[in-house]
């Protein structure tokens, strides 16, 4: 294979604008447009000219400037302008600059327009001394334009006045202002140059430029040929629109149980038979409707499948099959989701991917090539990585942090060119682009395929992108077309053939449809409208039938089966061609003899086959066999149609030497394979030895983790509140013989290990996210799963070392621990500690990576972290575990750390005494009959123990194990898992919209606009000179985003605002609304029927249409719609006209056939466009006059965006107005349109105005202003127009239209209309004065309450997954206490710790589970708040209601296993059911609570940090860990603000009490005796304590050391009711009052 033959100049063709990278100074317009020195006429000319013209050279002037004075005279009656009245008028011939900054930074240097007003001057004069001293006058007006004009402007207002001497005959003038020109186009050269340095030089003059250059240098790319033959993909597909579940199905499950048919994925075939090949050097473009198999067939080809899928048929590359090779070095897919660590820079994240996947890097460069890139590589860049960033068009944003959803930063199509631009930055040589254009606007797709052009053709890479409304000029950037539908190929052929093909078929494409838009649509149930009459209408089936018929197929098969590796070339050329063919025969392998027709030569080195240009795949070469030839104009036709070969040579050499007419040439060459060294190359598994990667990852690591400042300082902010509380709770805990004193000591260790546990709980949100990173960066073979591992670990270990660092400092000294033996103790308790937090972060990874989502993954650590505390050996003794439990006792690293912890300080010398030189030995229980034991050991064995200081080893050990296990654990979920799913519609959806859609589209078939039974208000909207201005947070500084923008719409109107996503429409759109907006920063007026907007008003009038995620999910269609409209359409609505209404928005927005559907199941990319109709319904059923969208076809493919908008129209068509934001929309979406307003960067209008038939009023306008390039006719007017503003940042345009629209009579028409408006108050309505909805509180409130209960009813991840997790909470708190013996001191501990956990663990769950949910349900209450739909207080009641069941039912699920198991509060029913209100009071305090935290939290980090922190804080404060009589009295204001206390008491008080009043035991103190001895009392049936000596009774003894009083259980019900409605009232406030609730 020849690459290009670099030894020429490179004819660009129509490379696009990413060619040259010049600046417009270094290559203005005006210099590309006219030369700079006209052609001389002759004598004869001249005189001829001068006997047929009245020329007369006064009048000179103003031949060469009548447009520009005819502007300048508009001006005039604009005066209002304040650009204009900051000027003056020119005094002797210099300009006096005006006072304005914004003007004066906008003017070019003083000296140039001198230079070039002067001159003019001059030469007026001249004239004016030619006619005999005439006056020349020109308006004021003339001189103030002049001032205020761009530098374009003026450069192009000289080049009138040349063009006029040069064709009046002047030439002499005519040169001198030529020079003038000449000298100006250096000057911009120079400095322009002046200014480039490094790659920034090396691409001045082109991208294209500079790849030739380099191309003979670099390693050779292994091209490949992928062939596929009779492909079948079948995959397990997910789908959304199945009847959904509900609690009451989940309860009806489980009943069941085994004999249930659980619904699991369908077996789907995505592709069916699907034959074909791609090429080196080829741009194939792949086509289809939504769900043809587009993806598939890119992950097929590249050897990525999905899990479960299974493949039939054969992919080869170099015909070499798919299984043998490494495709993840040879093939790179983009995917449609653009997954980035969001703190990396654009730079960091390219130089990551190139040095992962590019082996050839600048220390290997050759002499030439360094010599090439010498002052790059002097100045440090790497050259790949700025070329990467230069055709993605990312220099601009290289030091800007990716960022994500939660961190705005870079725009979401630079992100996408980054997913691009990450897989570019290795050496490929095959390309796989999933819907290459789904968030980018139409000239960056086209930029960044113009580029890939450049590079697939040097590089001779292959190249399958697949689009989603491709534009024609970026349609025209392909080779070849692939077209899908239903998994089926219906065409597979040249790009320029595809119309002649189905034309041929009875298809026929309208002028203003794109050929894009038609392809997508012609095999669909759409496409019957372009058929022709006299043409049967075609199925699926038909068109494969009809392909699988054609010559196209043929030819296809033909290379498929063919034995030899056979490269095609497709060149395109305009005689003289340069090459000259002959023939020659052949034998066929059948043995047939044949004639082919081969490049025998080169005739002319500059014919157009010879020359490098992108409209070929790759150069000609002699030997080359003629395939097939066509004109550019006519398809292909292949040398296998003509019946003799003598034709097909006479057919061939006519096309040739006939005419101008370019000729199209299919060619074939055998392939030559790169050499073995190249190859060998990229037969590697991984570029980097696993020691770099390691090296590489932990760098990577270590930067996100420390530029993440805020989740670094919640970190270290968590640790250092519940440090400092722990360690001032426990300060200076005395060492002496007192066991209380020592049992603080062991609660400081157990809280010690459980926050370091739980304080890695709040990293899986982001291990989670970084999931999908992984799993891209894993399928390309970036690095290994074991130092991605390593990497995770290495690198947050210095994290995690600074946490328990500043733990055991803060704890350990302020504790007072043992500082005796030399003090190793402390070097003991910091490696336990050390080794606990890295458990706990290895365990949270872990889980991350195993669990298929994050609610499992959440189900698991809190299974897990429950059964670390239960057997953690705090709550229950060593020798107190049930045998079927004790294999995790001693698996438990939790118990393994407390066990050094325990043994490390109370072995040290600090509690050498022995128990029997004890001075009080009633403080010491435990060293009773072990009075030769120190006092710490006697502890040590008193609390089942471990004794002896080798166990601290043992221990230390133990948690390295588990260490090593979670890690081991994540490399196998690494290795083995990825979790993905592919979503699908289901059947109705998908059969309903084929006989739905369509039915509307086309003249012939227009339905009538449909009425609705609720009429709207009529509603003028208007705005005039409207700004506003943003505070960028970082700078603190304003940015103007809207200035002075007028426009207006009225009743039955479509008006667009278009523009760059800098040109500020979405802000314009919010402005209107007063939604998302600070109101005091909005300048100029907005009127409502002419009189003033009040919003408060204004908002019960006007919809606007959100994201689906503001939506409640778990509502079906019908309900969503139901809700909107019960709630909006007031009193005056009845229940039956409100029925009625919302059937006929279903009908309108065409979603009856989903009206049963949860809006759940709509989120998904296949249903997209089912989404935004479900926005528009909900909004337009509350009644509106407005109704306000941003963008609604992002995202769509062609048919579905016209569809929306079709829908739209319907509306407007009711008599109200709608308002919408567009990108690049395409021709037929335009003429919907009835006015458009574009606006370009910094928010100033470019046009505002009607559209026309097909845009045609719009590109009249800009086609009218002097300079202005003419629409191409494979260009939309859309990407015309936005295109021209040049609002691009490596695409700024020459010039001003702000400028231009500011002078034009359209903006004088439209100012004299803004004026009429603002005088006709009550004309085109009345004034708004609707101040409410209508609907009553009641109804409201019935309302919510009904909505709320569905939503919990069927939202089972939640509500079923909180019964789960409290049924396997009290099954194995059951099991583990089962039946323990409360009359001992262990036991008697054990059942207070089960109760405790109990408590904690269910409680901690349910205020984690309430914070998600809050989260999801955030962007509903904002949406809903913003238009007034409900109040707060209504919501906390529907809430509360919905709540408070579930807890019920979950709650007595939990008591009914958990207390028979225990025999706690056994006694009887009155206790049981005591013991459930109470806890269930604790459990609603608890979830109430983490509502509040997620409600006050701006973001669900936070609260999840929160959630631990108070958690902990009660805890230590509960009474329990540490009695209350040990509390300092600073805290105690914690005790008694504690809502676990209150529980706590409680539930102990119900669990333990005894009356011993009783006459059979104290007989209210008659019977003293009764109190120590059973033989006092021999009736009485409460228990007693067996082993403390002194047969106190159970209840005296925990009554005693926690402080319980059986009578102040009703005042702890009362303290927990109180507790739960305190955190619904500061719920309530924290919607109201907090920042981001308040953001409307």
């Amino acid at each position: 294979m020849e690459p290009f033959n670099i030894g020429r100049s490179a004819s660009t063709g129509d490379g696009g604008p990413l060619l040259s990278r010049r600046s417009t100074a270094a290559t203005p317009s005006w210099r590309r447009r006219f030369p700079v020195v006209m052609e001389e006429k002759g004598d004869g000319q001249d005189a001829e000219l001068g006997a047929d013209s009245d020329f007369d050279p006064v009048n000179l002037l103003d031949v060469g400037m009548r447009g520009w004075r005819d502007r300048a005279a508009s001006l005039q009656g604009l005066r209002k302008s304040r650009s204009v009245a900051a000027t003056s008028t020119l005094q002797d011939g210099l300009l006096k600059l005006p006072r304005n900054p914004s003007v004066r930074s906008a003017l070019p240097p003083i000296s140039m327009m001198e230079r070039v007003l002067t001159k003019e001057r001059r030469w007026a004069q001249e004239l004016e001394a030619r006619s005999g001293g005439a006056k020349l006058t020109l308006p004021d007006e003339y001189y103030a334009s002049l001032a205020v004009a761009p530098h374009a402007s003026l450069i192009f207002l000289v080049m009138l006045y040349h063009q006029a001497l040069a064709s009046h005959g002047l030439h002499d003038e005519a040169t001198k202002i030529a020079s003038l020109l000449e000298g100006i186009r250096e000057a911009e050269e120079a400095e322009a140059a002046a200014e480039l340095q490094g790659m920034d030089l090396l691409l001045k003059d082109g991208l294209l430029e500079l790849y030739l250059r380099i191309q003979p240098y670099l390693p050779p790319v292994p091209s490949q040929i992928v062939k596929f033959k009779s492909i079948e993909y079948t995959a397990n597909v997910f789908v959304a629109d199945e009847a959904y579940e509900t609690f009451l199905t989940k309860v009806l499950g489980l009943i069941r149980g085994p004999i249930a048919k659980k619904k699991g994925p369908r077996r789907f075939r995505m592709l069916k038979d699907v034959t074909g090949y791609l090429m080196p050097g080829t741009l194939t473009l792949v086509l289809g409707p939504p769900a043809s198999g587009k993806s598939s067939l890119h992950y097929v080809l590249s050897g990525k499948l999905h899990a479960g899928a299974s493949v039939e048929g054969s992919v080869t590359y170099n015909n070499v099959p798919l299984r043998n090779i490494p495709t993840h070095r040879l093939a790179a897919v983009v995917g449609q989701s653009n997954d980035h660590l969001p703190l990396l820079t654009v730079r960091e994240t390219l130089e990551f991917a190139r040095k992962c996947l590019l082996a050839f890097k600048p220390e290997h460069y050759g002499p030439e090539l360094k010599e090439i890139l010498g002052d790059a590589l002097k100045r440090g860049q790497d050259p790949k990585l700025e070329i990467n960033m230069s055709m993605m068009g990312l220099k601009h944003v290289a030091n800007r942090i990716v960022g994500n959803a939660m961190i705005p930063s870079i725009s979401e199509d630079e992100r996408y060119r980054l997913t691009a631009a990450e897989m570019f930055s290795g050496a490929h040589a095959v390309y796989f682009f999933d819907q290459l254009n789904t968030v980018a606007e139409d000239s960056i797709t086209f930029d960044l395929l113009t580029a890939i052009r450049i590079f697939t053709r040097v590089r001779q890479i292959t190249f399958l992108a697949s689009l989603l409304q491709p534009s024609s000029e970026v349609f025209d950037l392909f080779d070849r077309l692939i077209l899908l539908n239903e998994g089926q190929l219906v065409y597979q052929g040249p790009r320029q053939d595809a119309l002649h093909y189905f034309e041929n078929l009875g298809y026929k494409k309208p002028k203003h449809l794109s050929t894009g838009e038609f392809l997508q649509e012609v095999t669909t149930a759409d496409g019957a409208e372009y058929l022709q009459p006299g043409f049967r209408k075609l199925t699926v089936e038909d068109f494969v039938i009809a392909y699988k018929s054609s010559s196209l197929y043929r030819d296809v098969l033909r290379i498929v089966n063919g034995p030899e590796l056979v490269q095609e070339l497709w060149v395109q050329g305009t005689p003289p061609l340069g090459v000259e063919f002959d023939e020659y025969r052949h034998f066929k392998d059948n043995g047939v003899e044949t004639t082919s027709h081969v490049v025998s030569g080169v005739t002319d080195v500059y014919g157009s086959l010879v020359s490098v240009s992108m409209d070929q795949t790759t150069g000609v070469q002699r030997g080359d066999k003629v395939v097939a030839f066509g004109s550019k104009t006519g398809p292909l036709e292949y040398i296998d149609t003509f019946n003799s070969t003598r034709r097909f040579q006479e057919d061939l050499s006519g096309a040739i030497a006939n005419g101008t007419e370019p000729v199209r040439l299919q060619l074939e060459r055998p392939f030559t394979e790169v050499t073995r060294e190249s190859s060998d190359e990229f037969s590697r598994d991984y570029v980097l030895s696993i020691k770099e990667e390691i090296s590489l990852l932990i760098k990577r690591e270590i930067n996100v983790i420390w530029r993440g400042k805020f989740g670094l300082k919640l970190r270290i902010f968590q640790v250092l509140v519940l440090s400092f509380f722990v360690g001032f709770l426990l300060f200076r805990v005395k060492n002496n013989a007192d066991q209380r004193n020592m049992n603080l000591f062991r609660t400081a260790f157990f809280v010690s290990v459980i926050n370091m546990t739980m304080f890695n709980v709040g990293q899986l949100p982001g291990l989670m996210s970084e999931r999908s990173i992984y799993y891209k960066q894993k399928g390309a073979h970036f690095f290994r799963p074991i130092s991605y591992l390593l990497g995770k670990f290495i690198g947050s270990m210095p994290f995690s070392l600074c946490e328990g660092t500043i733990w055991t400092i803060i704890v350990y000294f302020l504790t007072g621990m043992s500082l005796a033996d030399g003090g190793w103790h402390f070097f003991v308790y910091y490696a336990v500690i050390i080794l606990t937090v890295l458990n706990g972060s290895s365990m949270v990874r872990a889980m991350s990576f195993t669990a298929r989502d994050m609610d499992r993954a959440g189900l698991s650590i809190g299974v897990l972290v429950t059964l670390f505390v239960i057997f953690a050996g705090f709550l229950m003794p060593r020798f107190q575990v049930p045998k079927y439990w004790l294999w995790f006792f001693y698996i438990n690293p939790l118990q393994w750390a407390i066990t050094a912890l325990v043994i490390n300080e109370y072995n040290s010398g600090t509690y050498s005494m022995l128990c029997k030189d004890i001075p009080v030995p009633s403080r010491l229980p435990q060293c009773n009959g072990r009075g030769e034991q120190t006092i710490g050991h006697a502890y040590l064995a008193r609390g089942q123990f471990f004794t002896g200081n080798g166990w601290i080893a043992v221990s230390i050990l133990m948690l390295s194990a588990c260490l090593v296990f979670w890690n081991i654990l994540t490399y196998v979920a690494l290795t083995r898992l990825q979790h993905s799913r592919i979503m699908r519609a289901g059947k109705l959806c998908k059969e309903e919209k084929k006989n739905d859609i369509g039915s509307f589209r086309g003249e012939d078939v227009e339905l009538a606009v449909k009425k609705l039974s609720h009429v709207a208000l009529p509603v003028t909207l208007s705005w005039h000179e409207l700004s506003y201005d943003v505070i960028i947070p970082v700078i603190n500084r304003p940015r103007t985003v809207l200035s002075s923008v007028s426009g207006w719409g009225e009743p039955n109107d479509m008006v667009a605002f278009l523009g760059s996503d800098a040109g500020g429409k979405t802000a314009l759109l919010n402005c209107l609304a007063g939604r998302k907006v600070v109101n005091e920063r909005i300048g100029g007026q907005i009127l409502v029927n002419s009189f003033p907007k009040v919003q408060k008003n204004f908002r019960h009038i006007l919809g606007y249409v959100d994201k689906i995620d503001a939506y409640t999910p778990y509502l079906t269609v019908r309900e969503t719609v139901a809700y909107s409209a019960a709630l909006r359409l007031g009193k005056s609505s009845s229940k039956q006209k409100q029925d009625y209404f919302v059937e006929e928005v279903l009908e309108l927005t065409e979603l009856t056939h989903l009206q049963d559907t949860l809006v759940l199941s709509l989120t998904n990319d296949v249903t997209f466009d089912q989404e935004k109709r479900l926005a528009i319904a909900t909004e337009l059923v509350a009644n509106p006059s407005v109704l306000f969208l941003d963008n609604p076809t992002k995202g769509l493919d062609s048919s579905s965006a016209t569809s929306i908008i079709h829908c739209l129209q319907q509306v407007a068509k009711t008599g109200r107005l709608v308002i919408l934001t567009l990108n690049y929309p395409s021709q037929r979406i335009m003429s919907m349109l009835t006015k458009v307003q574009i606006l370009k960067a910094g928010g100033e209008t470019v046009y505002f105005g009607p559209v026309g038939t097909n845009g045609e009023l719009i590109r009249t306008y800009f086609e009218a202003i002097p300079g202005t390039l003419l629409c191409p006719p494979n260009k939309s007017i859309s990407a015309y127009a936005i295109d021209l503003v040049g609002d691009m940042p490596f695409k700024k345009s020459e010039k001003d239209y702000a400028f231009e629209y500011r002078v034009s009579e359209l903006a004088l028409r439209n100012h004299v209309h803004l004026q009429h408006l603002r005088r006709s108050k009550g004309q085109n309505g009345p004034k708004v004065q609707i101040r409410s909805y209508g609907a009553s509180f009641s109804s409201v409130l019935y309302q919510t309450i009904l909505t709320v209960q569905r939503q919990y009813w069927r939202n089972v991840s939640y509500s079923w997954g909180r019964m789960i997790g409290y049924l396997i909470t009290s099954v194995i708190l059951g099991s583990v206490f089962y039946k323990l013996d409360q009359t001992t001191t262990p036991g008697l501990n054990s059942r207070g710790g089960a109760i405790f956990a109990s408590c904690v663990l269910v409680g901690m769950s349910n205020a984690q589970n309430a914070i998600p949910q809050v989260i999801q349900m955030r962007a509903v209450h904002l949406r809903e708040r913003a238009i007034h739909q409900s109040n707060i207080l209504v919501y906390n009641i529907a809430y509360t209601l919905a709540e408070i069941p579930y807890l019920m039912v979950a709650n007595l699920i939990f008591c009914s296993i958990f207390l028979p198991m225990t025999n706690i509060a056994m006694q009887s029913a009155t206790h049981f059911i005591k013991y459930w209100f109470l806890s269930l009071e604790f459990y609603a305090a608890v979830t109430f609570l983490g509502t509040f935290l997620a409600a006050v939290s701006p973001m669900p980090a936070i609260a999840s940090v929160l959630v631990p922190i108070v958690v902990g804080m009660w805890i230590s404060t509960g009474g329990l860990v540490i009695p209350r009589v040990k509390i300092l009295d600073t805290f105690l204001w914690v005790y008694y603000t504690n809502p676990l206390q209150y529980a706590l008491d409680g539930l102990s008080s119900i669990a333990f009490y005894c009356d011993l009043d009783q006459p059979s035991c104290l007989n209210s103190g008659l019977n003293p005796a009764c109190e120590n001895t059973t033989r006092a009392c021999p009736n009485c049936e409460c228990p007693r304590m067996t082993d403390t000596g002194n047969d106190i009774f159970v209840w005296r003894q925990i009554s005693t050391i926690r402080s319980l009083d059986n009578k102040w259980i009703p005042y702890d019900m009362v303290a927990l009711l109180l507790f739960a409605i305190l955190f619904r009232i500061l719920t309530l406030l924290a919607f109201k009052y907090t920042r981001h609730y308040r953001r409307t």
